[in-house]
């Protein structure tokens, strides 16, 4: 049977599982839903029960697997040390070879992935995205009588349209103006990040410009390959990292700055993608020791503070993969109480995933609207000006969330702040 095949390459995780329940309260579709099979206990549960053979996994036990966010907060909670994202990964690979043999599912799974991953296409979106915007479709369905017609799915799909924040940011070398120069830095652009939120990259190399860095991101990077490895497509994301690893490894920067948590995290944990002492796993681990998060290397190399006064409330929403599997977790915050006139106001519960999950607020709409709502409703109760986060999947799901319930909190990038700081503070 495949997916147990699958979930015995990794059954030393599966048995380190004591079933304490201490992962509980840290999982947020447990805490939306209150059921076991929507904890990674439960999930847990599931895998051994197929090793053991006690259940042959169907589409419904695929359900509760492909519920998880993969936000991976079980995994400082858990004191045995499982190494869920490895398991859920895993399961997720064994689920995927299955439904590959539907050569619809297989057709289009392949479809939307290799498009999701291309920078034409996300630079494309990017304008279609704008147009959305600016036309207010729910408006034109609404005019055209055809909402009440619309499944579900399309008014949900059509409510999470992102904004998009200037042109997409271009390959090349960007040059500091500094007359004290420092390293030379690798950038990763990703692909998501650079086509929907160009202007917020920008002010992230222009920062590190600003305090000494020459900043160069090589056109020939792809994909940081965490969309595919959330999904079960462990052989696209294989063929990615080899392309990375290979890329940067050459460079001539002494570090590669990352400023989008998921794709930290995938690049740091290349290595569990090849087989200890092999060729690739040996360059990986060296790519992962000349990388940083953006938020890290600041806090570790910023000489002189911002000057620029921002009297603001300000909250912090971590990234998921920030927090649980980088554990960066003091860095971001003490960039933001850098900045002078900042009033921290910390959310009762920044631990809890936002629900955003890189694709999960497409496959998993329902789900992460549940967890969603009691973000954005915690923010609401903080009454923040503006709520800063690490990564493009929680920034446009809590623009999103914020936006439905017509807050006036703005959404910003941790960066985007420091940056203002530094060049004329916000008003």
């Amino acid at each position: 049977m495949i997916i147990k095949e699958h979930i015995e390459r990794v059954k030393d995780e599966v048995y380190k599982c004591v079933h304490c329940g201490f992962c509980l309260t840290a999982c947020p579709t447990y805490l939306v839903s209150g059921l076991e099979t929507e904890s990674p206990r439960g999930r847990i549960s599931l895998m051994k029960a197929t090793i053991e053979d006690q259940i042959v996994p169907d589409q419904n036990t695929f359900l509760h697997w492909d519920r998880c966010i993969q936000c991976r907060a079980c995994e400082p909670a858990c004191p045995s040390g499982v190494n869920y994202g490895l398991l859920i990964e895993s399961t997720k690979e064994g689920i995927n070879v299955v439904r590959s043999k539907s050569r619809l599912y297989k057709f289009i799974f392949k479809i939307i992935l290799k498009l999701a991953i291309s920078n034409r296409f996300i630079n494309f979106n990017s304008y279609i995205f704008r147009i959305c915007k600016k036309v207010n479709l729910s408006n034109i369905f609404n005019k055209l009588k055809i909402s009440r017609l619309l499944p579900n799915f399309i008014k949900t799909l059509e409510s999470m349209i992102p904004n998009v924040y200037g042109k997409p940011l271009k390959f090349g070398s960007y040059l500091t103006s500094n007359s004290i120069k420092k390293e030379k830095l690798g950038f990763f652009r990703g692909c998501i990040m650079p086509g929907i939120h160009g202007e917020n990259m920008r002010s992230s190399v222009n920062l590190l410009n600003l305090l000494g860095y020459d900043v160069i991101i090589p056109e020939s990077q792809v994909c940081c390959g965490s969309l595919n490895s959330h999904n079960g497509d462990m052989a696209t994301t294989i063929e990615l990292a080899k392309l990375n690893i290979d890329l940067f490894l050459k460079a001539d920067y002494k570090y590669l700055i990352i400023s989008a948590a998921g794709c930290g995290t995938r690049i740091k944990e290349y290595s569990q993608l090849f087989e200890e002492g092999s060729e690739y796993w040996d360059k990986s681990i060296q790519l992962k020791n000349k990388t940083y998060d953006i938020h890290q290397f600041l806090f570790e190399n910023i000489e002189t503070p911002p000057k620029g006064f921002i009297n603001k409330n300000v909250g912090y929403q971590p990234a998921c993969h920030l927090l649980n599997t980088q554990k960066i977790d003091e860095p971001p915050i003490e960039l933001i109480k850098m900045i002078p006139g900042i009033n921290f106001v910390p959310i009762p519960s920044s631990n809890i995933c936002c629900g955003a999950g890189g694709a999960y607020s497409v496959t998993q709409p329902k789900w992460s609207k549940m967890v969603l709502n009691k973000k954005i409703n915690e923010i609401k109760d903080s009454q923040l000006d503006i709520i800063t986060v690490s990564n493009p999947g929680c920034f446009i799901q809590l623009q999103g969330g914020s936006e439905m319930l017509k807050l006036k909190t703005e959404v910003m990038y941790v960066t985007d702040l420091l940056y203002n700081s530094y060049i004329k503070g916000v008003d």
